[in-house]
């Protein structure tokens, strides 16, 4: 039995309006819907009205703030009746829509009308209703598939696939499209790259940027009249960890796109899932660098190898890059508060858990310090008098064949690449003709159908020249990014977090030998992007470098 009107009844006029429904013209305008649905209500002698308003929100979404506040109303019992221009403004759902008009609406008593489609629960059921219900989810589902195909198309073609610019760049004002360095912002961004080079970890940088009193990313974005993408901080200093976290590991910095680091499980559900990396889209140079190559690469290493700081304190420089030559676990740093740097002492981790794991791989820190230091310095030296013989030694001897098939494969790979950029464009342009109605369904699928069978040949040949390639120049590129880093120094006064990680990838110790009577150990120093060479494999006796 359908309760009657009050006084203080409200008769809901509920409109919504989807990015996709703006497409279509005028038709489904939130001005339309309320003009309809005045006039009926006016009509019907419903003057006790109200409207409730969702402009940008999916029909597949029912958390809306207008529909959830009209949701509130029909619980507490202010709202009586419910107006809608047609079943599509309610949802494209037609399992939730079902749920409010067939079960959450009756067991309120509440007047449920439909314009135009016919539905008004006062006058009995329509049978017709769970079809349009079907319909129109096939619709959102139909409507959202478009939509990823054009997105998909978009991020192949290396364009960014979010609005929100991040934290340290700002919007081209002639091509929103494109990025430009806002200084202001970049220079924090650069300063926190730093400081985690220095050996500063997350908490530590962002608890130093809150005391100087700097805005944290989303309250400056207020500052410059944008609207701020996530949680707003209590406090305008309110820096944190995770986000200093984002910023060190965001590959944008670089003047890189990456594209598809996550997916929606489905048009429903909206959750966000993140992608392997092997599934993501680098594009370079798609807008100026902030942080260079080294720095970056640095970080990452760091992050990779990262301590957490212990009641004694910051942790030496060289935790975190010893590893163990038999077992290859990460060496374990012993120290007490008690004991100076010198009595320091690295053992195996494996070996730490349990004897019967390995063996100790003991050594000294300060040992490990300065011969390493030593071990630069003399690297350093080498390479920058004879830089073409370290070169050679460097590089395999069959390089310039190598360097001849590199190339062969980079004009394939480029040649890939714009055949798919092509594809794309023409994706775009048959989706734009099908939504605008001069290209039929059929039609629509066919085209697109070949174009994703050429799209995924391209993608197939792509990946395995890239995987070659990536192998292949290793050797080649890294010599030269190595030359570059010793050229920028004449002499290395003391061993820093930034020399280095700029210089060493890992340190490898072996277990002592004491089969000579001596106790021998041999230690290997990686370099980065060269790896071992003979002047980086040392034996130590007694604390210092010997002829083994």
């Amino acid at each position: 039995m359908i309760a009657a009107d009050t006084e203080a009844s409200v008769t809901a006029l509920y409109c919504r309006l989807s990015q996709d429904d703006k497409q279509e013209g005028d038709s489904n305008s939130i001005f339309n819907q309320k003009r309809i649905l005045k006039q009926y209500a006016v009509e019907h002698g419903f003057q006790n009205y109200l409207y409730f308003i969702d402009d940008g929100y999916s029909g597949t979404n029912f958390r809306r703030p207008g529909f959830e506040k009209m949701i509130a109303g029909v619980k507490d019992g202010s709202i009586r009746r419910i107006i809608v221009k047609d079943m599509s403004r309610l949802g494209r759902d037609y399992l939730q829509v079902g749920m409010y008009t067939e079960i959450l609406f009756p067991d309120h008593d509440i007047h449920f009308i439909a314009i135009n489609d016919a539905v008004d629960s006062d006058k009995g059921e329509n049978e017709l209703t769970p079809f349009r219900n079907v319909f129109n989810e096939w619709y959102a589902r139909d409507t959202s598939k478009k939509i990823r195909a054009v997105k998909k198309a978009k991020g192949l073609a290396g364009e960014h696939m979010t609005s929100n610019v991040p934290y340290g760049y700002r919007k081209d004002p002639d091509n929103p499209k494109h990025w430009l360095i806002d200084e202001e912002a970049a220079e924090v961004v650069r300063e926190i790259f730093q400081l985690c080079v220095e050996g500063n970890g997350p908490a530590r940088i962002a608890k130093m940027l809150a005391e100087r009193k700097i805005l944290c990313p989303t309250h400056y974005m207020i500052t410059k009249g944008m609207k701020p993408i996530s949680h707003l901080p209590t406090s305008p200093y309110g820096w944190s960890s995770t986000v200093v976290v984002n910023i060190l590991e965001r590959r944008d910095y670089l003047g890189e796109t990456v594209n598809f680091k996550t997916h929606i499980k489905s048009y429903k559900n909206r959750k966000k899932v993140n992608n392997p990396q092997e599934e993501w889209k680098i594009f370079r140079d798609t807008q100026e660098p902030i942080i260079d190559e080294e720095t970056f690469s640095i970080v990452q290493k760091i992050r990779k190898g990262r301590r957490r700081p212990t009641r004694m304190g910051k942790m030496p420089i060289l935790s975190g890059m010893l590893y163990c030559a038999d077992c290859g676990s990460r060496m374990f740093l012993q120290r007490r508060v008690s004991d100076s740097i010198g009595q320091y002492n690295f053992v195996c981790g494996r070996y730490r858990q349990g004897p019967g794991n390995c063996t100790m791989h003991y050594i000294r820190y300060a040992v490990v310090e300065k011969i390493v230091l030593e071990n630069l310095r003399e690297v350093v030296s080498y390479v920058s008098s004879y830089e073409d013989e370290f070169t050679k030694m460097i590089m395999d001897e069959d390089y310039k064949e190598k360097h001849r098939d590199i190339e062969q494969k980079n004009r394939r790979l480029e040649e890939i690449q714009n055949r798919y950029r092509e594809l794309d464009q023409l994706f775009q342009r048959v989706y734009e003709d099908n939504v605008h109605r001069k290209l039929s369904d059929e039609r629509f699928m066919k085209l697109t159908k070949g174009y994703d069978v050429e799209q995924a040949s391209l993608q197939e040949e792509e990946t395995v020249l890239s995987a070659g390639l990536k192998e292949e120049s290793r050797q080649a590129v890294n010599v030269e990014r190595f030359l570059h880093i010793v050229r920028k120094y004449t002499e290395i006064p003391e061993l820093t977090p930034e020399i280095l990680h700029e210089f060493i990838d890992r340190i490898i110790v072996h277990e002592a030998d004491k089969s000579s009577g001596k106790r021998l150990q041999e230690i290997e120093i990686i370099y980065n992007h060269i790896g071992s060479f003979d002047k980086s494999n040392i034996t130590l006796w007694r604390g210092k470098a010997v002829q083994p």
